[in-house]
């Protein structure tokens, strides 16, 4: 089990080690929700595994619009106008 611990030492090691100054554990958080909804699982899903209670949280700050989102949103038009 993961404690609070882990957390800040893994935070230390990307942060010092691998040079990235301005990550933070609530990052993962972020890339969690984004990851999820790339690979097309359902926003209420990942509302409730992020905790959220309210989907618009969820929408507007934990998920970012990828090129992998824009390339399968191109695909799935082109198909349904075929």
């Amino acid at each position: 089990m993961l404690t609070p611990n882990h957390m800040k030492y893994c935070t230390r090691i990307i942060k010092k080690k691998l040079g990235y100054d301005d990550f933070h554990p609530h990052c993962i958080r972020h890339t969690h929700g984004t990851i999820l909804a790339e690979n097309g699982v359902p926003i209420k899903t990942i509302m409730e595994r992020l905790g959220h209670k309210n989907i618009k949280t969820t929408i507007e700050r934990y998920i970012t619009n990828t090129d992998k989102m824009q390339d399968q949103a191109v695909a799935l038009f082109e198909a349904a106008i075929k």
